[in-house]
């Protein structure tokens, strides 16, 4: 223990003596967890926009995938990747830790649609994720939109309760006929049923929560009364509550009370005990005081909770590579000339850290972050980038909900404030509101500038109306002593059992122009169907009088004024009024708008379906970031068919099929992915192909042909190896020249957890 310690400690060591030079846009940001009612809840935070596409399977399994996109980045420019040319970040991971009866899992994100640096305009969202959560027992699952826009929450459904310990040995008092409450009903000898019997026990079970979930009551109902027709085992009580609550459910209240009364009956002790006497209550019966398993000294004070401190941390190194072939052949007056290209087109060492530490006591708890990703270019044409994401100190009163944050951190709620470096602090007024302060210097990946300041203020009321809650937000951003961005903003959200609607609106003062607007809200139909449709129409990047720089080159607003006042003869404000038409025209508008559908068609298989349409701007180069031209509007309509545990208990199987129309061309796309566990989801493989064809506008036509393969494996609990090769076959075919090119693209990781 002692030599492990010393290495995690050095490993440590050195992770903070290299965190100066780490940078990079994450897609997953945080992982909170908590107990709703009857569920596990994992918030999970992403540092963009984010939509939730669907995901494999309702039924329990240990190992579901989440479809995710991320819409638009906060700063509405996708920068080049840390990797290089595949534009993506490195796979994100978290541990999850248990909550309620739910046991410790994990979650990775893949970004699932890597393109090729010769078709920048390729089928298929780049943006597009994967999110395996992989977890030890069969766990039902249901992903929907979180508090904001770019929060996720995954259920664990039915995950809330701990199990009750008294589960086993009530269960046996009912097989030694010692039931209704009388003494040494608990202490029977614990008597197990037969393998056979409980096998099918657990059978009927998994097939009741899973209709459960779909809102089948009828069907849960049924497999129940044949599970509590069985020998006693050891779901017998958990199978007598949850009929109880399929009738009420159903509606049917009088059969409902008969089940609970008969659970009283049989189960007397335990939290279970507990929750049905409640239950019980709220439909207007009197139960019986439910016993509790721990004896309580009357009147005697609560033994206070002993303080407590963990730590989180996980370092990852990944090497990323590629190389491409190029054969042309060109129609020239004189014949045909021929040439070959053999380049390195990626070559980069990139690192992800994320640390945490946090103190908990009965009072407060004091929560510190450390995290970033940071890449060394390999190649001579590629540049180094350094920046951290995130890097705070955070206090929080129990009880009454006040909270401050000190360091470089992301906005409390969403909205667009972006990342900046400051003081944060949330003050609860009363019941459900809250007031949010938000001051310092903005971090923003596009433009620095000296002397910036921010300041934000918002307003959050979680019970506006039933289901209903929203906020209401103000930023002034300066730089220098002028006024670079002013904005008012609201947001609202409401949810029920049904579905959930989100709504943004962001309006800038300084520039008299709504900054953003979006809609995206998703409602499940009959016969399980989700439907799912997003609006959404912005600036990209947000409006603010240091865009107006990109253009003119300048480092700072006063030195753009003082060039305009001597070139121009310009005063203050007519150079201001200059700047602000000009940070207007270097921003772009950004129009998107999607409707979707998924629907289960059967216990393995299910579809989704979608109509996109999307219009963007042209963007100019800044920095490292490409300049992009206008898309023009684009179409574009897929049809996904996903199979579940098809040949083993752990496979995903998409079909994809995607036409997509622009201006520029028309595209349709072929796609097939796979992820298969093995060894209990020690090891994973997940093997890919692509097949796009697409004819542009100058009738040049081109094929692709992408096989690929990721897989993972779990070398202990706290090392694990991932890797990842895309091999790439184009041809493209026109009235002049004809071309082939060969790529490959490929990564190696080990990522190791500190504690």
């Amino acid at each position: 223990m002692q030599i492990r310690d010393a290495i995690q400690r050095c490993l440590l060591a050195a992770v903070l003596a290299l965190l100066a030079p780490l940078t990079g846009a994450q897609g997953l940001s945080d992982v909170s967890v908590a107990v709703q009612g009857d569920d596990v809840v994992a918030s999970v935070l992403f540092s963009g926009t984010v939509r939730v596409i669907q995901q494999n399977t309702e039924a329990p399994s240990k190992l579901v995938q989440i479809q995710i996109e991320l819409l638009v980045p906060d700063n509405g420019i996708r920068s080049e990747s840390t990797a290089g040319l595949r534009n993506e970040p490195a796979p994100g991971f978290r541990r999850v830790p248990a909550a309620g009866s739910a046991s410790e899992f994990t979650l990775e994100t893949n970004f699932a649609a890597p393109r090729t640096p010769t078709n920048k305009s390729g089928l298929g969202n780049e943006l597009v994720t994967t999110m395996n959560l992989r977890f030890r027992e069969d766990t039902a699952v249901r992903v929907r939109q979180g508090a904001n826009s770019k929060t996720i929450d995954i259920v664990l459904i039915g995950k809330g309760a701990v199990a009750s310990s008294a589960v086993v040995q009530a269960a046996a008092a009912v097989a030694d006929g010692k039931v209704g409450g009388t003494p040494g009903a608990t202490e029977a000898p614990v008597v197990l049923a037969t393998p056979e019997v409980e096998a099918r026990a657990a059978d009927l079970m998994a097939l009741a929560r899973e209709a459960v979930t779909k809102g089948n009551t009828q069907v849960a109902i049924g497999h129940l009364n044949q599970l509590l027709l069985l020998p006693p085992n050891s779901v017998t009580q958990d199978g007598q509550e949850m009929i109880g609550v399929a009738w009420e459910r159903a509606g049917d209240l009088t059969r409902a009370r008969m089940e609970y009364e008969l659970y009283l009956k049989l189960f007397t002790v335990g939290e279970g005990a507990q929750r049905v006497a409640q239950r019980l209550a709220s439909m207007g019966v009197a139960a019986p005081p439910a016993k509790v398993e721990s004896q309580v000294v009357a009147g005697a004070p609560e033994a206070p909770k002993k303080p407590e401190i963990k730590y989180s941390g996980t370092i990852a190194e990944y090497y990323f590579g590629g190389k491409s072939r190029s054969q042309s052949l060109v129609n020239l007056n004189t014949g045909i000339d021929q040439s070959t290209l053999t380049k390195t087109t990626e070559s980069a060492l990139v690192t992800n850290v994320d640390l945490g530490a946090r103190y908990s006591s009965d009072q407060s708890d004091i929560r510190a972050v450390l995290r970033g990703t940071g890449s060394t270019n390999l190649t001579t044409t590629s540049k180094n980038t350094s920046v951290l994401n995130a890097a705070f100190v955070d206090y929080r009163l129990k009880g009454n909900g006040l909270a401050v944050r000190v360091g470089r951190q992301s906005p409390i709620n969403g909205g667009l404030l972006g990342m900046f470096d400051g003081v944060s602090l949330t003050y609860p007024v009363r019941q459900g509101i809250r007031v949010n302060l938000m001051g310092g210097v903005p971090a923003s990946p596009l433009i620095s500038t000296p002397d910036e300041r921010m300041f934000a203020g918002m307003v959050e009321m979680d019970t506006l109306l039933p289901n209903l809650s929203g906020d209401m937000y103000i930023l002034n951003q300066t730089t220098q002593g002028i006024t670079n961005r002013r904005t008012i903003g609201t947001e609202a959200r409401y949810s029920d059992e049904r579905g959930s609607l989100y709504a943004l609106l962001d309006y800038d003062q300084l520039f008299n122009a709504v900054n953003a607007f979006s809609v995206q809200g998703s409602v499940q139909g009959a016969g399980q169907t989700t439907y799912t449709l997003l609006l959404d129409n912005r600036k990209a990047p947000s409006l603010q009088m240091t865009n107006a720089l990109i253009s003119y080159g300048a480092t700072s607003l006063r030195t753009l004024l003082h060039i305009l006042a001597v070139t121009n003869g310009m005063s203050e404000s007519e150079g201001l009024n200059f700047i602000r038409d000009a940070a207007k025209a270097t921003t772009a508008k950004a129009r998107q708008m999607l409707f979707s559908a998924s629907r289960p068609i059967s216990d393995k298989w299910q579809a989704t379906g979608d109509f996109r349409f999307s219009d963007i701007g042209a963007l100019p180069q800044v920095g490292q970031f490409q300049a992009t031209e206008a898309t023009g509007a684009q179409y574009g309509l897929s049809v996904q068919l996903t199979g579940s545990n098809i040949y083993s208990k752990r496979d995903i199987n998409n079909f994809n099929l995607s036409v997509l129309s622009t201006p520029q061309f028309h595209g349709v796309q072929l796609a097939y992915n796979n992820l298969t566990g093995f060894d209990d989801n020690q090891f994973t493989l997940e093997p890919s192909l692509r097949l796009y064809k697409q004819r542009d506008n100058q009738g040049v036509n081109m094929m692709r042909v992408s096989p690929g393969l990721r897989g993972s494996y779990n070398l202990s609990k706290k090392l694990s190896a991932m890797a990842e090769g895309l091999a790439e076959h184009s041809t493209n075919q026109g009235p002049t020249n004809h071309n082939t090119t060969n790529s490959v693209f490929f990564y190696l990781g080990l990522r190791y957890e500190l504690f």
